[in-house]
């Protein structure tokens, strides 16, 4: 797989190689500008390879035109990112269920709510279905983010530094909430990560340093000191 950038064609990833088994969760761990929101891109269908191939859920990203990737991008894949990106005003509930109104044949309005709200119950929000992001802890408002990404009920789920702007407590309880999602559901997860530690819940991690895959390793569970 390589993907270049730029005008200069800088080589971002170069002979990267990975298979995610549904169920396992993945934690892509490297620097800043390793590749690692890259490899995230590409598997999500935001960004085409130049060379190699890649395939998800069955599906050769490569060979889908314009619509059938968005469709992918709308009902294979959920996306937890950085920053929430919670519309404001907008509710909790009604953030949940306004991506189920990007299928291409989207539920009837009950059923979506329906959906919203045993998702943010499952995740431990029951009572905050009908609070702004603003009325909401950081910490809760990712968790709103992460009911999200599952509302279309994705086959792949892909977590973006998820734990960038969290304390430690907070970034443990949102990795090991979407583990819990990932083994439970029978999805495939990917988690992008700085944070050894937050790698060492994972299942299995694959460091990425320069846009090459240097090693893929079970890490080791994680001390009392991040539990």
């Amino acid at each position: 797989m390589v993907v270049r950038q730029g005008r200069g064609s800088r080589t971002v990833l170069d002979d990267v190689e990975l298979e995610v088994a549904a169920g396992e969760l993945l934690a892509l761990v490297g620097p800043s500008g390793s590749g690692k929101t890259t490899l995230l891109s590409v598997l999500g269908g935001l960004q085409t390879p130049t060379a190699g191939q890649v395939h998800v859920d069955g599906q050769d990203l490569r060979a889908l035109g314009g619509r059938e990737l968005a469709r992918f991008r709308a009902e294979t894949v959920g996306y937890v990112f950085q920053e929430h990106e919670l519309v404001p005003y907008l509710t909790a509930q009604e953030n949940v269920e306004l991506v189920a109104g990007f299928r291409t044949n989207p539920p009837p309005r009950t059923q979506r709510r329906e959906r919203a709200r045993e998702l943010l119950a499952e995740l431990g929000l029951e009572g905050s279905a009908e609070r702004l992001p603003e009325a909401l802890s950081v910490g809760e408002q990712q968790r709103v983010a992460i009911a999200r990404a599952l509302c279309n009920r994705p086959t792949v789920l892909l977590a973006d530094e998820p734990t960038a702007s969290l304390g430690t407590d907070d970034a443990t309880s949102v990795v090991d909430l979407i583990a819990a999602q990932v083994h439970g559901r029978g999805v495939a997860g990917v988690l992008v990560t700085h944070d050894e530690r937050m790698a060492a819940r994972a299942d299995r991690a694959l460091p990425l340093v320069d846009g090459r895959v240097t090693a893929s390793h079970h890490p080791a569970p994680p001390t009392s000191e991040t539990s």
